[in-house]
């Protein structure tokens, strides 16, 4: 991980017009406004941004102490506290990718510079190709897109109702002071409410972020296969235009070889870098995404009339499970295509010694698969995604267990 001090490089209207004429880096588009939204983009175009950002992370800090306060302020409760316990979920996961953003700047700055001026253009493969990239790029984040959608529907409902029917508050807590008093009910009120809406925001733009990043390092990945399938062919030439402009009329076989190596050890970086910031989110959005489902299950069984709300609540955790996992199966299968990449290349047309001796350490190189881990745990694919499934299962039955022996006992 980068160690570099001094300003970080801007992300501003340039960045915006140039991103927007590749057809897979303009996913980044979204992302940037939701994260500005929530005083999170990492550059420093917005003043005192990253004070702003520390200022609201605190806010959520406090606000997950009263909601924690009330669990166990209701501990013997079994099913009262379970369901509170679904309000802690979501502002542990609000800090917890606030923090991973905060804490990473500069590393992510810098990703997305090399984002923006070193990835390789999608309009460097054929036309069938490219539309097939940009449709994986567009699926990644229309699921989460709908996720948003879904949410703000869901959220408008959860934010609004407990004001308007039953005189409550949005998420239970407990304060050091009576808050039914007149005008202190409402002051908390609508600092629950502002929070609410900050921390759907704030947990949707960094999965838009995350998201997008894994995705484009896969794309380019598979870009990256195509123009070293052709570096003998006469395709070649016309990819090497797309990507250098006018250096393609003087670059040989083995410059373009140079380039491709170049590339790859760019793609290596950036990431080991993405496994190094993410690595400990991944695994607290695994432990967090089986709570929150355990959770949720035991709610719409003790009562009934929160059954339509948690399970939009356990449908969006899967969801969101699914779109980590496939983001991670994709840079790894990439990834792992690199090889077959190298060695169809046509090398046996070239007599060159040297150029098949730099394939054969680059085809050394690309043995090693890219991937994202839940800090080193386990890996971020679809089988940690049917793992941590059963294991909500699992955990769901035992706490079930539980809760009948409770009221079975009288306990």
């Amino acid at each position: 991980m980068s160690t570099k001090t001094g300003k970080l490089e801007k992300l501003s209207l340039k960045f915006t017009q140039d991103i927007y004429q590749d057809g897979v880096k303009k996913c980044l588009l979204p992302v940037k406004v939701l994260l500005q939204s929530v005083c999170c983009w990492p550059d420093d175009e917005l003043p005192y941004g990253k004070a702003i950002g520390w200022i609201f992370f605190s806010f959520l800090f406090i606000n997950g102490v009263f909601n924690a306060t009330y669990i166990l302020m209701h501990g013997k409760d079994i099913s009262e506290a379970v369901g509170a316990s679904v309000t802690v979920t979501i502002n542990f996961e609000a800090l917890v990718r606030i923090y991973c953003i905060l804490r990473n700047r500069r590393v992510f700055n810098e990703i997305l510079v090399k984002i923006w001026k070193q990835f390789w253009p999608v309009k460097a493969v054929d036309d069938k190709t490219q539309a097939h990239l940009e449709n994986k790029a567009v699926f990644a984040i229309t699921v989460i897109s709908i996720v948003l959608i879904t949410s703000i529907f869901s959220n408008t409902f959860i934010t609004t109702m407990p004001f308007l029917k039953y005189n409550q508050l949005i998420s239970k807590s407990t304060f050091p002071f009576d808050w039914n008093k007149h005008f202190v009910y409402e002051l908390i009120y609508i600092w629950q409410y502002f929070l609410n809406w900050y921390i759907l925001f704030a947990v949707l733009a960094f999965d838009f972020f995350f998201v997008a990043l894994v995705s484009m390092c896969a794309i380019q990945f598979s870009i990256w296969q195509h123009v070293m399938r052709n570096i003998l062919n006469e395709e070649s030439k016309e990819q090497r235009r797309v990507i250098f402009g006018k250096m393609e009329n003087e670059m040989t076989d083995k410059e373009m070889l140079r380039h491709c190596w170049q590339q790859h050890k760019l793609l290596n970086n950036i990431c080991d870098d993405m496994e190094s910031a993410f690595s400990i989110t991944i695994l607290l959005q695994f432990v967090v995404s089986t709570c929150a489902n355990c959770a949720a299950f035991l709610t719409m069984k003790v009562d009934s009339s929160q059954f339509s709300k948690m399970l939009s609540f356990s449908m969006g955790h899967t969801t969101q499970l699914f779109y980590y996992c496939y983001s991670g199966q994709e840079l790894m299968y990439q990834s792992e295509q690199l090889s077959h990449a190298i060695y169809e290349c046509n090398w046996h047309l070239s007599y060159d010694r040297d150029f098949r001796k730099a394939l054969v350490l680059m085809l050394h190189k690309s043995q090693r698969i890219q991937c994202l881990t839940a800090a080193n745990f386990t890996t971020l694919d679809f089988t940690s995604f049917i793992r941590i499934l059963r294991l909500t299962f699992s955990f769901y039955t035992l706490l079930d267990n539980l809760v009948e022996d409770t009221a079975e006992n009288g306990i």
